[in-house]
């Protein structure tokens, strides 16, 4: 009977004086919440101004980005530095908006997060700007205390604008200029 006593009293000790996985408050999940937005915000100002190095301060170790059709998947930070690189050549100018409609999930201990929102996105080649409204989903992790993007996808609202944004691309290409719509 001591021995069984002996044994619960143990397993008591134990589970209760476990260390528990912190819970964040109220005010520590806000600031978590602002710093991935911050983040976002970085990586959009380094993108505006194609600065590689600064696009990469925003990012994980290891990325996966999904493109608008479905044979685009990348998987290496060598493919994201060449459809990047891709994209600031082919563009004269990139022009981030506020970001709207934002919403964060965040694991309980602020390790993992997932941001969606709104943002208007302007592209300009040559004289010609296409005005676009993309929605944005990115995934996050704690590297080094530090929140940086993992993963993500991006698509257009507005598929008459894709499709300006898209002639325009092909009329650089073929180097036709035909009026604006």
């Amino acid at each position: 009977m001591k021995s069984l006593l002996l044994l619960f009293s143990m397993m008591f000790i134990l589970v209760f004086c476990a260390p528990k996985e912190k819970e964040l408050t109220a005010e520590q999940i806000t600031q978590e919440k602002q710093a991935i937005v911050k983040v976002m915000k970085e990586y959009n100002d380094a993108s505006e101004a194609k600065s590689w190095s600064r696009l990469v301060e925003t990012l994980a170790s290891e990325v996966r980005f999904y493109g608008t059709d479905s044979a685009e998947v990348i998987n290496t930070f060598d493919e994201y530095r060449e459809k990047i690189m891709t994209q600031w050549n082919l563009f004269d100018k990139q022009k981030y908006g506020e970001m709207t409609n934002i919403h964060i999930q965040m694991d309980p201990n602020a390790s993992f997060a997932s941001i969606i929102y709104g943002i208007p996105f302007d592209v300009t080649i040559g004289e010609k700007v296409a005005h676009l409204f993309l929605r944005i989903q990115r995934t996050l992790k704690k590297e080094n205390d530090k929140w940086v993007i993992v993963r993500g996808i991006v698509g257009s609202t507005d598929p008459k604008q894709a499709l300006i944004l898209q002639q325009i691309l092909e009329e650089k290409a073929t180097g036709q200029q035909q009026p604006a719509k």
